[in-house]
């Protein structure tokens, strides 16, 4: 039952966002009876974290097995970017978006939010760590680049979802894997456009 509800939840926010997102419509899509939503999640907040916790957790699985099947001998940080690009650039990420600009101004959701961000992030990380240490080791510098990557991905899926830019995402996205690999020594500065 709380599957069908998450499930429900998902299809509502990809197809009307948060505002619009009204409960007794995820109960209607649901088919399910009012008590029964309301024994699973008491609060809209707790049914919206909920299905956007259950959406990126098993985008986040569904990274880690794309990520796995990177052949030993590829490139694995240029591989990786372009995986959470894609991952960033598909509507799982504008559903959680969201949910994030709607905690902004919402005590109760953000209250909500916070703790699962938490736990999605981390879920994020580990995977990327686990991805890389083949290629990067104990690199100090590993933490910090994932940071960037990630916090330069989410950026570029933002600004792209608002219209025209000057510069491609492809050209940019081209551009941030040869500055990774110029920080980590492997190409000339000069090389990094």
């Amino acid at each position: 039952m709380r599957q069908r509800l998450l499930e429900a939840a998902i299809g509502c926010l990809e197809e009307k966002g948060y505002s619009e997102t009204t409960v007794t419509e995820v109960q209607e899509r649901a088919g399910v009876a009012r008590g029964t939503l309301l024994h699973h999640f008491p609060a809209k907040a707790q049914l919206m974290v909920a299905a956007t916790e259950h959406l990126v957790l098993d985008r986040v699985e569904q990274f880690r097995a794309a990520a796995s099947a990177i052949p030993d001998e590829a490139d694995r940080l240029q591989a990786v970017v372009d995986l959470a690009w894609t991952d960033l650039a598909g509507p799982s990420f504008f559903t959680a978006l969201e949910l994030w600009v709607a905690a902004r101004t919402d005590d109760e959701l953000r209250a909500a939010l916070l703790p699962a961000q938490k736990r999605l992030f981390g879920a994020l990380h580990n995977v990327l760590f686990e991805v890389l240490t083949p290629q990067l080791g104990d690199d100090p510098r590993t933490a910090t680049l994932v940071e960037l990557t990630i916090d330069t991905l989410t950026g570029l899926a933002i600004t792209t979802m608002l219209g025209e830019r000057t510069t491609s995402p492809e050209t940019l996205l081209r551009r941030w894997k040869r500055a990774l690999a110029v920080l980590l020594g492997e190409r000339s500065a000069d090389d990094w456009l």
